[in-house]
């Protein structure tokens, strides 16, 4: 079995009263996977998982948290991918 290495990478961090989070978004050439670190925890592997190529990714903190982007470009077009407090990832209305 053949072993699949990043070719693409992103990373966001924001700050809260618990510590530094951090969030890795990494493509193999065919899909996007989250990897996390939350204060006092080791690196787990995160539910976000796309098609894509290639990856960017932005945050912000807000009214009632943090809200994550992340653009995945597969097959010629680029997605954008939401997670707002509370609430599921969800595909946003990049390039609406």
């Amino acid at each position: 079995m053949a072993t699949s290495y990043p070719i693409d990478t992103a990373a966001v961090s924001w700050m809260d009263n618990q510590g530094a989070h951090i969030r890795v978004y990494t493509s193999d050439g065919y899909t996007v996977t989250e990897q996390c670190a939350d204060p006092g925890t080791n690196w787990t592997v995160g539910i976000f998982s796309q098609p894509g190529a290639a990856v960017a990714a932005t945050c912000w903190q807000g009214d009632g948290g943090v809200y994550i982007r992340v653009y995945c470009t597969f097959e010629d077009a680029t997605t954008e991918w939401c997670s707002d407090p509370d609430r599921e990832w969800y595909q946003g209305a990049y390039p609406g």
